[in-house]
């Protein structure tokens, strides 16, 4: 089998994960991707103080969830049952804790973060 070459992007992703996974929260796809994209809501303004919130803004969705599904596949994360919600959640490996350890020792990243404050769309006005 191939070896999955780990990069500063996978990094994010998995730092994301480890940071939540501490606090013991446990996202999906798209909490992962709201985090990184750095967008503000109700759901990710307790992490906005994130190093990662927001440094990955260029970053779709789908190109996201392809980075978590190969972290999947290498063993990287792993996932968590919920039972209130019946669903999956991603949570870290010992192996993905190891390489955000090791990456982070070896290499000094900048993180810059892009706050993107959402507006709203609806309003209701009264007279």
């Amino acid at each position: 089998m191939r070896q999955l070459r780990l990069n500063q992007t996978y990094y994010k992703v998995l730092l994301t994960l480890k940071l939540l996974n501490d606090q013991q929260y446990y996202p999906l796809n798209e909490g992962i991707y709201k985090i990184l994209k750095g967008k503000v809501d109700e759901e990710t303004r307790p992490f906005s103080a994130f190093p990662v919130f927001g440094t990955l803004s260029s970053y779709t969705s789908k190109r996201i969830s392809h980075l978590t599904l190969m972290l999947f596949r290498y063993g990287y994360i792993g996932k968590i049952f919920d039972p209130n919600s019946n669903k999956l959640f991603f949570r870290i490996s010992p192996s993905g804790e190891q390489f955000v350890e090791d990456f982070g020792k070896r290499h000094k990243i900048r993180f810059v973060n892009k706050h993107t404050e959402l507006v709203k769309t609806i309003v209701k006005i009264e007279d």
